[in-house]
């Protein structure tokens, strides 16, 4: 393929419009400065458990929701499990860890019922008061998770003698994580990046298979497409042979990946 119809056709799978990116992204104005009116009456615990709640159940929290619904895109999934439906809002710093958080827009996410459930009954710290759960919006998961690809579940990483604290504090608390029906879905989504590389492999990268692994990005529900692309995965020996064979089909993977 000429090097011109190449980068149209690359152009055409990485079109941001069609690509599932996790961003917070932005609230108006009027959001803004409705959270902040809010947060300068809270003086307590209590305080800003009724505040939230009232303010939960009224209109001036709909935008806040829409932002939250769109970063997680159409599908909705939680940012934590990435399994079930999100359909709450958790205050990643929890409102009874430190209640000045309660209206902060960066401390939201949006997440399914059972995750908020866990997490609110949980929230670990280290000695310096950093927290040791994974924030999905600030923090890289596979900085501090590994991937077992032959049964979709996910591990602390072991550096320096020891398990990743971050990495171990949040499967200990979200537990859900690793459930059966989360490990199934993510061993789903490996098999079909399994079968999508040989496909590329077996007919000297044509752009008609390529094109179908990066379907397989786009549609990656669980995060698993940067753990090949960019992490451990890309030394798994069918997308190594990818990488050296068919550079041009590996450097269209990883940027999809990177977007996704």
């Amino acid at each position: 393929m000429k090097s011109e119809s190449w980068n149209n056709f690359l152009f055409s799978l990485i079109d941001r419009r069609e690509v599932r990116k996790i961003d917070r992204g932005e609230i108006p104005l009027q959001a803004r400065q409705e959270l902040f009116r809010r947060q300068r009456v809270v003086s307590s615990q209590e305080k800003a458990r009724l505040e939230w709640d009232k303010y939960r159940r009224s209109a001036n929290c709909r935008p806040v929701i829409d932002a939250l619904r769109t970063a997680v895109g159409i599908r909705q999934r939680c940012l934590y499990c990435c399994d079930s439906r999100s359909a709450d809002v958790d205050h990643f710093i929890p409102i009874g860890v430190d209640f000045t958080k309660a209206f902060k827009w960066s401390n939201f996410i949006w997440v399914c019922p059972e995750c908020n459930r866990r997490k609110g009954k949980k929230f670990p710290i280290d000695s310096m008061g950093v927290p040791l759960i994974i924030d999905p919006t600030r923090v890289d998961p596979w900085d501090h998770l590994i991937l077992d690809t032959a049964t979709g579940y996910l591990a602390p990483r072991f550096v320096e003698d020891d398990f990743d604290p971050m990495g171990e504090a949040t499967l200990d608390v979200l537990s859900c994580i690793n459930f059966e029906s989360v490990t199934e879905g993510r061993k789903r989504i490996i098999r079909r990046y399994y079968e999508a590389v040989n496909r590329v492999l077996e007919a000297n990268g044509s752009p008609r298979q390529l094109a179908g692994l990066m379907r397989e990005v786009k549609e990656d529900e669980y995060g698993v497409s940067t753990w090949f692309a960019l992490r451990d995965g890309a030394a798994e020996d069918k997308f190594l042979q990818m990488k050296e064979d068919f550079p041009r089909c590996w450097r269209a993977f990883v940027r999809v990946a990177m977007l996704n």
